[in-house]
């Protein structure tokens, strides 16, 4: 590996300064980047660690919904109360994501900004409408989650820019979000397809006021089910009708074959795992409907705990 310099940066401005020189990139966890770079797959000349800047750690309640500091690892997601309590599926993602290490490691902004389509926590984040903060010299701006991801490995952070948090608005009621991943093992293993999926009930539980749906390991990016939420959104909810969507899911997905699975078996694992989800999702919002919000959160925080 070659001779590399580390940079511990106090504040974002320090940070937005040294990124924004030709070879330098940003450090946090070091799960990808230090494997990348024994690899030979990217050859920086300089690393900047993020950790260094206390700012951008940690979760906290702003108006309307929750932040969540780019920094914040992985594992410290399974031990905040307001996670736990009010982004449940956020907490049972993050339990579900690699080995204990790997979790006291890894950081969401790292997992995210790296952009790799099995990308764990992006899922959850799509179906939430997180919204990014983008710090640079000159400004803040905000990024639409679903409009962070570029490619396969390329998202909209430009040189000299530094994903600062996440912020994901507070649930709208009657709300049911769950998910569901594929991978050869149950534990420390990428998926090879992934579906996450948050519904919004009418008042009497029988209608889908909005939809989403987010896929992972099955396209260049994590992406959004744009045609499968429609056919789901003002409609009564049936088996036929999730039964529907779940076919257009599968039906917008683009899979590949690799060494991992078919893209033949990846279609069909997407219209299964999204069927399987949304009746989850619906189960979800109808226990908040007959028992409260309250009685929902708690059961699924003491399940991630």
């Amino acid at each position: 590996m070659r001779q590399m310099d580390m940079l511990f940066p106090a504040t974002l401005a320090e940070a937005a300064a040294a990124l924004g020189k030709r070879g330098a990139i940003p450090l946090a966890g070091a799960t990808d980047i230090i494997p990348a770079i024994r690899q030979g797959n990217i050859a920086p000349t300089t690393l900047v660690n993020l950790k260094s800047i206390p700012d951008l750690a940690g979760v906290r309640r702003v108006r309307g919904g929750i932040r969540i500091g780019a920094v914040t690892k992985i594992g410290d997601l399974l031990l905040d109360n307001f996670i736990l309590t009010e982004l449940p599926l956020m907490a049972e993602v993050a339990r579900g994501f690699g080995s204990v290490q790997m979790r006291n490691l890894a950081t969401i902004g790292g997992n995210i900004c790296n952009a790799a389509p099995s990308a764990d926590m992006a899922l959850p984040l799509l179906v939430l409408d997180a919204r990014l903060a983008v710090y640079s010299k000159d400004r803040t701006r905000e990024i639409d989650i679903a409009d962070f991801f570029l490619g396969m490995g390329k998202t909209a952070i430009r040189r000299g820019e530094i994903l600062a948090s996440i912020t994901i608005p507070k649930p709208r009621g009657r709300t049911g979000a769950a998910h569901a991943k594929l991978g050869i093992r149950q534990a420390m293993d990428l998926a090879f397809v992934a579906v996450a999926g948050a519904l919004q009930l009418s008042p009497d539980g029988r209608k889908c006021r909005s939809a989403r749906i987010a896929l992972g390991a099955v396209a260049p990016t994590p992406m959004r089910a744009r045609k499968a939420e429609a056919i789901l959104e003002g409609q009564p909810i049936t088996d036929d009708l999730i039964a529907k969507a779940a076919a257009a899911a599968a039906a917008e997905s683009r899979p590949i074959t690799d060494l991992r699975a078919s893209k033949e078996y990846r279609h069909e694992m997407v219209e299964v795992l999204t069927r399987r989800v949304l009746h989850e999702a619906v189960r979800r919002a109808r226990l908040v409907l007959r028992s409260g919000a309250a009685s929902l959160l708690r059961r699924v925080a003491k399940e991630d705990r």
